[in-house]
Order: structure tokens, then sequence, then C-alpha cells
């Protein structure tokens, strides 16, 4: 009898150290969530998506086997800063896992931003470029990010946006000038990555402003320096 508990013991200690294990295992990776629009989900050209820096970094956390799970189910092409931000403020469910926008982000271990390609340069195509559409994004993207501190404090990393499609280089400096104001003020990691959209090896063709792999990877890379993982 006595041996029989003895056993009993045994096998009840095993499973509490093996959860123990597991559980420390999990806590120990992290979760990467991504916001923004077409640039962000990776797209290299009109209808096309192809492998974003939040893709590369997901790969390589999975490769470390750091990663406990991605969301970029809020990265969607031709999606702005506005509606964005409306999302956030409405706490609005994601379409496939049907998760409300704030767990998604208060969740996550790092949270990437990379919104205002698609709307800057629909507005520079069209001819609609002006500076109240201007104070307008920035005005949003800083609610966005003040909103998201409130709840939120752990890596927020902003991307810049970066000169393509002739559109004048000096209101692209502007703008980022601004969005760098913005994640100094909320604490966030700004990247900067006006170089890489002016390198033409960056791009599928002339005919998208979308970067290609290679412009995305190199992005990847200055993300992983910068939150040192």
């Amino acid at each position: 009898m006595k041996r029989r508990y003895k056993i009993l013991l045994i096998i009840i200690i095993g499973i509490i150290i093996t959860f123990i294990i597991n559980f420390s295992v999990q806590d120990n990776k992290l979760s990467l969530v991504s916001l923004g629009d077409g640039f962000s989900l990776g797209m290299i050209s009109y209808n096309t998506v192809g492998v974003s820096y939040n893709d590369y970094l997901k790969d390589y956390l999975d490769n470390k086997n750091k990663l406990k799970n991605y969301n970029n189910e809020f990265s969607k092409e031709l999606y702005d800063i506005e509606n964005l931000y409306n999302d956030l403020e409405n706490n609005t469910l994601s379409i496939k896992t049907k998760t409300p926008l704030k767990q998604i982000i208060s969740k996550a271990n790092i949270l990437t931003i990379g919104i205002g390609m698609d709307e800057i340069m629909d507005y520079h195509i069209k001819n609609k470029l002006n500076e109240e559409r201007i104070n307008n994004y920035l005005n949003y993207y800083s609610k966005l990010i003040k909103d998201i501190r409130t709840f939120y404090d752990k890596d927020l990393i902003i991307l810049s946006l970066y000169p393509s499609f002739n559109i004048d280089k000096n209101i692209i400096y502007k703008i980022n000038k601004n969005l760098e104001s913005i994640a100094v003020l909320n604490k966030c990691k700004y990247i900067d990555i006006t170089a890489i959209g002016l390198n033409k090896e960056n791009y599928l063709d002339n005919t998208t402003y979308y970067l290609n792999y290679k412009g995305n990877k190199e992005i990847y890379n200055i993300i992983r320096k910068v939150i040192k993982i």
C-alpha cells in the first residue's frame, strides 16, 4: 500500500514539475502584433502580398523557439490612420479570431506600427496631398499612440514613411520628423527607413511604391537590433 502511495506521489510530482517547466518556457516566449496598412502587411504590388518585415521577425522568433503567437489581423491594404484609430476607440473585433483590438494589443510583447504609406501616396497620386491632410494624418497618429500607451507599456515600434513615386522628399522628411516626435513623447522606438525607400533595388519595379522582400528584410534587421532579440 505504501509503495502505491509512493508511486502516486512520484507521478503527481512529475506532473507538477512538467507543468512548471512548460509554463516557464511558454512564459518566456513573445507575442508579436503588427498594425498598419499594405506596407505593414507586406504588399509588393497592388493586390499582391509578399513577405513583410513582420513576417521575417515572426519567422526569426519561431526558429529561435521564442514565438508565442503572431497577429496581423489589423494590417490591411489601404487601411488609413483614422480607421485604425476608430477601430481602437471602438475596440473592434478582428475578423478571424473575433478578438477585440485592445486585447490583441495588450497581450503583445512586441508591437509594430507601419501605417501611412497607402494614405499619403494615394493623396499624392490623386494630386490631393495638402497641409490639411498631412496634419489630419499626424493628429490621428498622435491620438492613436497616446491611447495605446494608456494600457500598453511594452515595446512599441513606429516605422517612418519613405519617399517613393516622385513625391517631394521634403514632405516625407517633415512627416517623419513629426512621427519621431510622437515616438519620443510616448516612449516608443522609432525606426527611420528613409534610406531604404530611396534605394531603387528595394522595389519590385517602378510601378509600385511598396518595398520588395529585400527592403522588408532590411527593415526586419533594423528592428531586431533595436529590440535586441
